[in-house]
């Protein structure tokens, strides 16, 4: 299922047609805004992100035939930043299979 690829304007694209996803657990969040270097996440205190950089290595480790799991395998294999969002997107991307 995984493409060569993050393809960032399908990418926001996604996130402008429908800014609300789900992380692995059911928990709802809502995208801000994608900017050309990361994807914001609207929470109550403030926004977060989740890094294009980062995104981008966890796409690159999966075609290289890593599993994701999950957020922990996410913040194991990649990177410590907002893994539970980090996943989520990836999934909405179909990088990650969903449960």
């Amino acid at each position: 299922m995984a493409m060569d690829k993050l393809d960032w304007e399908r990418l926001r694209a996604r996130y402008r047609e429908n800014p609300v996803s789900h992380t692995k657990t059911g928990k709802e969040f809502r995208v801000a805004k994608v900017t050309d270097e990361a994807v914001f996440i609207g929470l109550p205190s403030k926004d977060e992100y989740v890094s294009r950089e980062n995104l981008e290595r966890a796409v690159e480790l999966i075609n290289a035939g890593q599993v994701l799991r999950g957020p922990s395998d996410y913040r194991k294999k990649v990177y410590d930043q907002r893994p539970a969002y980090a996943w989520a997107i990836l999934r909405d991307m179909g990088f990650t299979e969903p449960d």
